[in-house]
């Protein structure tokens, strides 16, 4: 029987990869990663071949990244290929005080990134494989990526949480985690799971790129829904009929959305005409006739319509008029703004459109840049305990909006960032998103949301994460991606790293 571990996640995440040993640690003689660094180091005989300076012909295919907006910078690039490479690899570095960054996929976009700078970038790809177990759990490689998939998920989103259109009738990726098995920041590799480490496992679930790189991952598996097949419509629309498809979009989630339908809109320029076009993308994890009964809400007034029954392998290249791969493409600036809300202000949506559609005319160069908006069911997500897992919004979780400005000549940089910025602040009012509170998740975030925002409001939260950080991560190696916080006094505070104190939310 066809089997998946969930979630399909979309498009832009991180994939720092970590794992935890019962072994007593010692966390004595080393000093964090921002310290200066020596001058000369030589690698360890064992793993010399496998590091490379910027004279490597390959350097830069293997430390290129999805974005290059305020991106981290590499002297050197580090291919472990087995996980006694890797733990000899980080012994070095952490005994010469070098600062490093994992990759799986490469699409971590926050500008919390850029403070990773001359580091070593550790690339995973080496650990790109899949395996089904005899119980039906599946164990993923760090370096697997969506692509590379068939009905499993991979390691990066999954720290953050893990969303997906699956999410209503199985929860999170991160909720069909198993266990991990993980290198520490001094080499030390362990496994974390309900039965070992359980509260790092605990953390890792929604704050996981805190703690160490993750090297394998063992998820639960569910039989594919409706025999692994999927109902597809793809409508385009004119930013004239916003309003009505946010208005039926609520109605939908009202109480709650069906735990087989989801969402995916694009608003983006039409490079033909200079206008907004609008795409709808509903997928039903059920039969062609069921799926229909949702369309025809919509197909009446769309400009377009195009059905389909996919597998869930070929959703993500085929659904959104095959948009997602498209947004994949590596190297441009990407600076993201999102934020979650419960409902979908239709008045607000109207007037983003119009303002998105000017921006993109007066300025051109911007005009790759796009809103996503995902509205997935929640019925999954919302039947765990809050202290489940890390994840701080399973109550929060209903519509996801994501502003991606995507340009290449830093002259629009300001314009393009102002403009998502202020748009993010609008959606995110209370009397706009229908929260009392910000609710950003975690693998979208920014870097000028309060930490409060992204990891929860309820101290016991703040408490018990601080001591996972300080007990697993106790010089800050693994710091560059929203930190969680060393010091329980700093959990007020903004991340910030380039906005010089300015207050937008």
């Amino acid at each position: 029987m066809t089997r998946l571990a969930l979630l399909q996640a979309l498009p832009a995440f991180l994939a720092a990869i970590q794992t935890v040993s019962s072994t007593p640690l010692n966390f004595g003689g080393l000093h964090p990663r921002n310290e200066p660094q020596p001058n000369h180091t030589v690698w360890p005989t064992d793993v010399a071949s496998l590091a490379h300076d910027q004279t490597w012909p390959n350097f830069a295919d293997k430390t290129l990244r999805w974005s290059s907006y305020l991106p981290p910078s590499f002297d050197e690039v580090f291919l472990p290929k087995t996980e006694k490479d890797l733990s000899l690899g980080l012994q070095y570095m952490s005994s010469n005080h070098l600062p490093w960054l994992a990759k799986s996929g490469g699409h971590g976009y926050s500008p919390t990134l850029h403070s990773i700078q001359n580091a070593v970038l550790i690339n995973l790809e080496n650990f790109n494989y899949v395996r089904v177990e005899g119980d039906g759990r599946a164990v993923v490689g760090t370096g697997t990526l969506f692509g590379d998939l068939i009905d499993t998920g991979s390691t990066g989103a999954m720290l953050g949480g893990g969303l997906g259109r699956l999410q209503g009738l199985h929860g999170l990726t991160s909720d069909a985690l198993r266990k991990v098995r993980m290198a520490l920041w001094n080499g030390t590799i362990i496994e974390a799971s309900d039965e070992v480490n359980q509260d790092l496992f605990w953390g890792i679930r929604g704050s996981g790129q805190n703690y160490g790189i993750v090297i394998e991952s063992t998820y639960e598996t569910w039989p594919a829904t409706n025999g692994g097949m999927y109902y597809n419509a793809d409508m385009i629309f004119t930013k004239d009929s916003v309003e009505r498809i946010v208005e039926i979009i609520n109605n939908l989630t009202t109480p709650a959305l069906d735990a087989k339908l989801a969402f995916i809109i694009f608003f983006a320029s039409d490079a033909a005409t200079s206008k907004l076009t609008v795409v709808v993308n509903l997928v039903y994890a059920g039969s062609k006739e069921e799926g229909q009964n949702y369309t025809q809400l919509f197909s009446s007034f769309s400009l377009s319509l195009a059905e389909s029954m996919l597998s869930w392998a070929e959703l993500p290249t085929k659904s959104v008029l095959g948009l997602i791969p498209a947004s994949c493409a590596k190297g441009p600036r990407y600076n993201l703004y999102s934020v979650i809300t419960r409902t979908l202000d239709p008045k607000s949506f109207v007037k983003f459109s119009n303002d998105f559609e000017k921006f993109l005319q007066d300025y051109p160069l911007a005009n790759g840049s796009a809103m996503m908006l995902e509205t997935f069911p929640v019925q999954g997500v919302e039947a765990l305990p809050d202290d489940y897992s890390a994840f701080p919004h399973r109550k929060h979780f209903h519509n996801q909006i994501e502003s991606i400005g995507s340009y290449t000549d830093d002259s629009v940089a300001d314009a393009v960032d102002n403009f998502f910025r202020e748009w993010r602040d609008k959606f995110a009012k209370p009397t706009i998103s229908g929260y009392n509170e910000l609710h950003v998740y975690q693998n979208y975030a920014h870097d000028d949301e309060p930490l409060l925002a992204l990891y929860g409001y309820q101290e016991w939260r703040h408490e018990r994460l601080t001591n996972l950080k300080n007990t697993y991560d106790p010089h800050g190696f693994f710091d560059g991606y929203h930190p969680v916080p060393s010091d329980i006094a700093k959990w007020g505070e903004r991340q910030d790293t380039k906005k010089n104190g300015e207050k937008h939310i």
